[in-house]
Formats: C-alpha cells, structure tokens, sequence
C-alpha cells in the first residue's frame, strides 16, 4: 500500500462504535451512562471545523505579540517551526481516530497504547488547557469590544458570551456543528481577503506606499534579544492549537473511518495558507516596534495586526468589519474549546478517572455536567476585574501554548506505540482505514521537538525576571509532571508492552477493500483539495 496515499474502508457497523466503547469502558470503571454520544456530525461539518474551527485569536491577536517579541523573520521562523510539528501530529492523530473513533480519542490512545497514568496525565492536561484557552477568549472579548464602546465592564461582557457559547453546547452536537460551520466560513473568507489586501498594501497599490522588506532592514528581521524567538514559538502554538480538534470529533463524527481522513489530508496547505500567509503578510507591512502590538499595551482593537494591516492601506472604515469578524471568531474558538473539554472530561469519566456523574449524557447526545464543569472552569476570566486584561491574556495564552507541546508530543509517542504494536502482533496496514506517512521518523521528531519547545519556550523569562512569563510556561508543566508522578505512584500502573496492547476495542469493523472515491463536480473537487 503506498503510505503516502490514504485509502478509505467501507465500515459495516459504524454506528456502534461509540456504544461499545462506552460499554467497555463502563465495565472497567463501574460507570454506567444513561446514553451514548450521537454520530450527527456530518463531513461538511468536520472539514469546516477542521479548516477553519481551529482560526482563533491566536492568529488574529496573539500573532501580534509574537511580532513584537520576535520581529517579522523571527514570527516566520515561529510559525513555520510549530507548522512543520502540527503537520506531522495531525495525520498521526488521523490515522489513529480513523482506525479507532472513540470517545476521549487521543487522552484514551495514551493510555491503551502507553501508560493508564500517562494517559490520565494527558486528559487532564487537555481538559485544563481547552478550559484556559476559553477563558483566555473570554478574557479577549471585552478587549475587542471596548472598541465600539468602554461602558460596559469586562466581566458583563465575558459572562453574555459566556451563555451563548453555553447555549450553543446545550443544544447538542448537530446545533455546535452547524454553529461551527457557518463561523469558520466566515474566519475563512476573513483571511482570504486579508492575505489578498495585503498583499496590494505592501506593494503600493492600495495606500499609495511601498512597503516590500522595508521593515525587515530597519527596525530589522528580529527583535535584539533573538531567544524571544522562543517566546514566539509559545504563541504560535497556541494559534495552531486545535487542529487535533479533528480527532476529538470521530466519536460523533458519522462515518470517521471516511471523513476523518478526508478533513486531514490537505493540513499542509491550511498551515501554509492560513497561519504562514497571514504572519508573512502582518511581518512585511508592521514593524515590530509598532506601539499599537499587543505587548506594548494597547487596548483596543488596535492590537489585532489585521487592523493594523488595513489601517496602513487607508482603509480605516474597515476596522469595524474586521472587529465584528475577531468577535466572531472569539466565539468560535470559546464554543470549540467548551466542546472540547466536556467531551475529554466526559471520556474520563468513563474510564473511571474523575466522578461518575461527569460520564451522564442527556437525551441530546450532551454530557451536561461535563459541559458545566467546563464552563466553571472558565469563570476564571472574570478575573480580569482585578488583573488587568492584557496581562491575564498573555499568561492564560502562554500556559495554553506550552501544553499543546504536552498533547501533540503524547498524540505522537501515542501513534509510535500503536504502530510498534501492529508490527509485534504481526498486524498488517491494510486493517487501518489510513495509513500516514513519516512513521517512525517523524513521530521521534515531533515528541523530542515538543519536549525541547516545551522546557525552553520561558528562557528568555528569566532574564530579566518576568513573573507573568516564567507562570504562564512552568507552571503547567510542573502541574502535569507532578500530577503525572502522583497518578503513577496510586495507581502502581506500568508501560503497556507491546504485545498486550489492545489494538480491537473500538477499532472501526471493515472489509478490505478500497471504496470508490464519490463522483463529485468540477467546483466541489477543487474546494475540497484547497480546503
């Protein structure tokens, strides 16, 4: 079989997966849920949120401060160095949540294919870093918003947001799809235009004004402390998370062992198009010294570099329409992360690994108190009364950023194991639905690449001594190092070897054979390569 071409397997029995999992999982922690998740989850909706559901405000605001603390070559450098990681985890996750599209998805693979404690480690860091990332959109709210109008307090307007995306989580899986698609199209088309009007500004045609690589010469292509490279990594992580969003989905997704591959097979494009095009853009027409960047204190939506881009080319009257277009993307990116976590929190509790009250799911296919539990959690952004919001918003980013490295490093040590177990039970490609390419190569890569990003991401923190920075990238790594010692010493687990790994419970139910690729038209086959 050519590894580099996926190949996609007709599925028998799809529609049971998740209640088998459940089952399984029920009888080994005694959790009894009253019903399971529901496969509503079209393919439309999943190559949606997998393009666009994981464009937050990473890229529109964050992107600025890594612009500031890096400068226009070293952002590039950032961005590519975590795109380059991103893309390999991504299909690794793909190949996993297509063979085996089960709640929990990659917190249950480390922990089938790794270690109970290690994967319980991992859940719980997933569940803590999709919690922070919601509270820091809600935190990023009042900050957007303040540009119409102040007279509102930052925490009324993280609380409204806070009930429409709780609201839309109620619903159920078929009202968050939906919801999701509509916003990522919007986010898309955002940035299509932003790459394209940018483009015209830096070449004159739009502002009357050249600007090329004027930029990159003076103030110049980094920042005089070149290890804010570092800090810029952080940041560009925390754009990127969510691409594993894609494997979290399999367990509602209808038919995972087709659709999950097809989300994830043109990843590479998305991250040159969408993060690399669009840092290149901002890198090209700001200087890193601009006061108007998120570091230097700006409250409005001025810190947002799409902003600043138009602002440039004298198209002032659109800031209103790109300020409505970051709301909505907060949005998107609060609703992503409340599913998220509900759902991993839900996965724990099947296994036996948080209270079992948290496993119940209502008629709607929603695990309400999951979602509730979640939604708690990111009441932290109303801490913004009492901590100034761009300093609350950098440290929940920064700790968000480094433990995605924590995830996408256990995504691939997670992938390595499955694929050494295959080999030791004498199991043949052909039974994964796809096969990704770089194993094991890139798995090595990605897991050695994230855990020196992770312990080196705050060095330029230390001197001079920045508080906020050294708890926004140590603190949750020595909260998942401890906890993970902890969960190891009680629970007394080992290493799964590789011949006892279960490599059945879950797994898709197939024959082996090829399924015709569907006879699509002309503009849906090229929507769907570039998308």
């Amino acid at each position: 079989m050519d590894a580099d071409k996926p190949t996609y397997i007709e599925d028998a029995s799809l529609s049971h997966h998740t209640q088998d999992s459940i089952s399984i999982s029920s009888e080994r922690s005694g959790v009894q849920p009253n019903a399971p998740l529901k496969r509503q989850l079209k393919s439309r909706h999943i190559i949606m949120i997998s393009v666009g559901g994981v464009i937050g405000q990473g890229l529109f605001l964050s992107s600025g401060g890594a612009l500031a603390a890096a400068g226009p070559a070293g952002l590039l450098i950032a961005y590519s160095i975590v795109g380059f990681i991103v893309f390999w985890v991504t299909f690794a996750l793909g190949e996993m949540a297509a063979y085996m599209p089960i709640s929990g998805s990659f917190t249950i693979y480390c922990r089938r294919f790794v270690d109970n404690s290690f994967g319980a480690m991992v859940g719980y860091n997933y569940v803590a870093t999709w919690c922070l990332i919601t509270a820091a959109e809600f935190v990023a709210i009042p900050l957007v918003l303040d540009y119409w109008t102040t007279a509102v307090p930052s925490w009324a307007w993280s609380l409204i947001c806070l009930v429409i995306v709780f609201s839309i989580n109620l619903y159920g899986i078929r009202g968050f799809g939906e919801v999701e698609y509509v916003l990522s199209l919007i986010k898309i088309l955002a940035v299509i235009v932003y790459i394209i009007v940018g483009i015209f500004i830096s070449a004159g045609v739009i502002g009357g004004q050249k600007y090329g690589f004027t930029y990159w010469n003076d103030p110049g292509a980094f920042t005089p402390n070149k290890a804010h490279i570092l800090n810029a990594i952080v940041l560009a992580s925390l754009t990127m998370q969510g691409t594993e969003i894609v494997g979290v989905t399999a367990a509602e997704a209808d038919n995972p062992a087709k659709n999950i591959p097809k989300a994830i097979r043109n990843v590479f494009w998305r991250i040159v198009v969408f993060y690399l095009g669009s840092v290149f853009i901002a890198g090209m027409i700001l200087p890193y010294d601009d006061p108007n960047l998120l570091t230097q204190g700006a409250k409005s939506v001025s810190i947002s570099p799409f902003t600043l881009v138009f602002k440039k080319g004298g198209l002032d009257a659109l800031a209103h329409v790109i300020n409505g277009v970051i709301l909505c993307t907060i949005l998107s990116c609060a609703n992503s992360g409340l599913y998220v976590s509900s759902r991993t929190l839900h996965a724990l509790a099947l296994e036996g690994l948080t209270h079992k009250r948290l496993a119940y799911v209502n008629n709607r296919g929603v695990p309400i108190y999951a979602l509730c539990a979640s939604a708690a959690v990111s009441l932290v952004s109303f801490l913004t009364t009492f901590i100034p919001g761009n300093a609350l918003f950098l440290c929940l980013s920064t700790i968000s950023g480094v433990a995605g490295f924590i995830t996408w490093g256990s995504i691939s040590l997670a992938r390595y194991r499955m694929r050494k177990a295959f080999i030791v039970q004498g199991r043949s490609l052909s039974d994964l639905p796809y096969v990704a390419p770089g194993f094991p190569y890139f798995d090595i890569f990605s897991i050695f690449a994230c855990g020196v990003l992770a312990l080196l991401g705050g060095w330029s923190s230390f001197s001079p001594p920045d508080p906020i920075g050294l708890v926004g990238n140590y603190a949750g790594l020595v909260i998942a190092f401890f906890g993970f010692v902890i969960t190891k010493w009680w629970t007394k687990s080992k290493v799964v070897r590789l011949c006892d790994i279960d490599l059945d419970t879950g797994r898709t139910q197939h024959v082996a054979q090829e399924i015709e690729e569907e006879k699509e038209t002309w503009w849906r086959k090229i929507l769907s390569y570039i998308f």
